[in-house]
């Protein structure tokens, strides 16, 4: 399908063309990734994928999947989240759409989730960034709440679902299932390469929020997703549902939380106060809950190190290495 042949201009009655598209970027998908691509292929008129360096095998699942539906572009190596989506929105942009839908290898929309993104536009018109209603795949509803800033205290955070209706106005969404526009994304540079995984979405809604944009979410949207391994892990009787990231993922979280401080605390410290709660409940899930606790911790220590002096770009070979479990114990 030439997406180019098929733009049209708002009002027009294919006006669905120029923002039907998405992106969808690999890395050593799973056996189920043909039948999240077919979710995705049935609810957009173009689908580009990015594939972050897997094998041939892997590859072919998907490539020859569609094919007259799903233009695939392959890099050699890793080139990181934020590299390969900027890869495929530029690729996007040049098609002739103005705005694209982004998606993980493991998300999976659910049925009307295209147009519903798009009504949520509609009703808000100056979000350049809209969301979806996250549900984890091992749970039946969603449960995810969403922050914002706190209306009576601006330097508070609130915590909010998205059950009854839309969220007009909030802080950040996950990257995955989110409709970009383009114009934006272009305008402000795209997504921070240099963060290669961790905090790229957070980094782009909040330059998206000081740029005078919103960031919204749509609740008729519903993505199923995979936030890390969660499994339940209860204290006081209340699920802290610990993420079970392998140790590398936390040298990127502590790296980049240090990059996205400097940056962005000071213009939002409503985030800033939630990002702070975070992480120290992230960093106590690993202590209570999960295994190889220490070589996750000497991420953590590594990686907040590394930020300090300024470091970005993909983790050292010689740093994952220390981070890696050895197979005897996975």
């Amino acid at each position: 399908m030439n997406a180019r042949s098929k733009r049209s201009e708002p009002g027009d009655s294919n006006s669905s063309s120029w923002w039907r598209c998405a992106v969808v970027v690999t890395f050593f998908p799973d056996d189920e990734v043909c039948l999240r691509l077919a979710a995705i292929v049935a609810e957009f008129d173009h689908v580009i994928v990015i594939d972050n360096g897997s094998p041939a095998d892997a590859r072919a699942q998907f490539a020859n999947a569609h094919s007259g539906r799903v233009e695939v572009f392959t890099q050699s190596t890793n080139v990181g989240l934020a590299a390969a989506l900027n890869i495929g929105l530029k690729r996007a942009l040049a098609l002739g759409f103005r705005w694209s839908v982004i998606f993980d290898q493991d998300s999976k929309p659910m049925p009307g989730f295209a147009s519903a993104l798009w009504a949520t536009h509609e009703r808000n018109p100056r979000a350049a960034v809209i969301g979806s209603r996250i549900v984890e795949a091992d749970r039946e509803k969603s449960s995810y709440r969403w922050v914002r800033r706190n209306p009576r205290w601006p330097g508070v955070f609130q915590r909010v679902a998205c059950d009854g209706g839309d969220l007009s106005e909030v802080t950040m969404v996950i990257s995955s299932g989110s409709l970009i526009e383009l114009e934006t994304w272009s305008r402000l540079g795209g997504f921070d390469e240099g963060l290669f995984i961790d905090y790229v979405d957070t980094d782009y809604c909040l330059k998206v929020i000081r740029s005078g944009g919103r960031v919204a979410v749509s609740a008729g949207a519903a993505l199923q997703h995979h936030l890390g391994q969660r499994s339940t892990g209860r204290l006081l009787g209340r699920d802290l549902r610990p993420m079970h990231h392998a140790a590398f993922r936390h040298y990127y979280m502590a790296r980049n939380r240090v990059h996205l401080w400097r940056r962005h605390a000071l213009a939002v410290p409503h985030w800033a106060l939630f990002d702070f709660c975070f992480a120290g409940l992230n960093w106590f899930r690993v202590l209570a809950f999960e295994t190889n606790k220490w070589r996750k911790w000497k991420a953590i220590l590594i990686g907040t190190w590394a930020g300090l002096l300024g470091r970005s770009g993909p983790c050292p070979e010689r740093l994952r290495k220390k981070f890696e479990t050895p197979p005897a114990v996975r």
